[in-house]
């Protein structure tokens, strides 16, 4: 990673880095209020889950699609970088913009799991099978919105990516060698998990890699 690509990632931290503030701190309420009991569980649930996603398209649309309406990209011309080079920065710096509250609140969900003694360890393949779904949602809005200029493009996969996150918190639990340990007082890391598992993570790699193979092909920078 050259200099110029070090501070363009700075800069995204720099940029958001109030985001990304909010959205750990709104995450980590939500995992204080699970922890206060049944209905209180629920509730930090949807704002632990709706930090994450709503981080995750916020970096998508203001980092590419912002900057790509409001050209605030022609100050890009008087540096030394091809159009192929700004966007594996981009792609960069707003990955690693999502990975770090991503990995905090990840690890929030996990020790709520591990020491709430009214939440089944059972629930542990589950939920990290739910968090690396969502670094895949984030990878699929990240990619769609480097390849995709229409407004009303983005909006419905924005719409269709929010959608996948509840028919596989749906899908999962329904496969009985997942949801059928859930509530177990031990978790249960059988093949299907694995198998699951590598599925996300092979196709989170698929989606930040379409960008890379595009940006040599790019003559302008987003």
């Amino acid at each position: 990673m050259n200099a110029i690509t070090r501070k363009l990632v700075a800069k995204e931290l720099y940029l958001y880095r109030w985001l990304l503030v909010g959205a750990t701190a709104a995450g980590y309420a939500g995992l204080v209020t699970a922890a206060s009991g049944e209905i209180g569980f629920n509730i930090g649930f949807i704002v632990w889950l709706t930090a994450i996603i709503a981080l995750g398209v916020m970096l998508a649309l203001f980092g590419v699609a912002s900057e790509r309406k409001d050209r605030s990209l022609l100050f890009m011309l008087s540096l030394p970088l091809s159009p192929g080079d700004y966007v594996r920065a981009k792609l960069l710096g707003l990955l690693v913009c999502f990975l770090l509250p991503w990995a905090l609140l990840s690890a929030g969900a996990v020790a709520l799991i591990l020491a709430m003694p009214g939440i089944a360890d059972g629930l542990l393949p589950y939920a990290a099978l739910l968090c690396a779904f969502l670094l895949l949602n984030f990878a699929l809005v990240l990619c769609a919105a480097l390849h995709i200029h229409s407004e009303a493009a983005m909006g419905g996969v924005v719409i269709l990516t929010n959608m996948s996150v509840s028919l596989f918190m749906m899908g999962v639990g329904r496969i009985p060698a997942v949801g059928q340990y859930m509530l177990a007082a031990t978790p249960v890391w059988n093949a299907t998990f694995w198998q699951l598992l590598a599925a996300e993570a092979a196709l989170t790699l698929l989606a930040l890699s379409l960008p890379l193979f595009s940006a040599a092909r790019r003559r302008d920078f987003l």
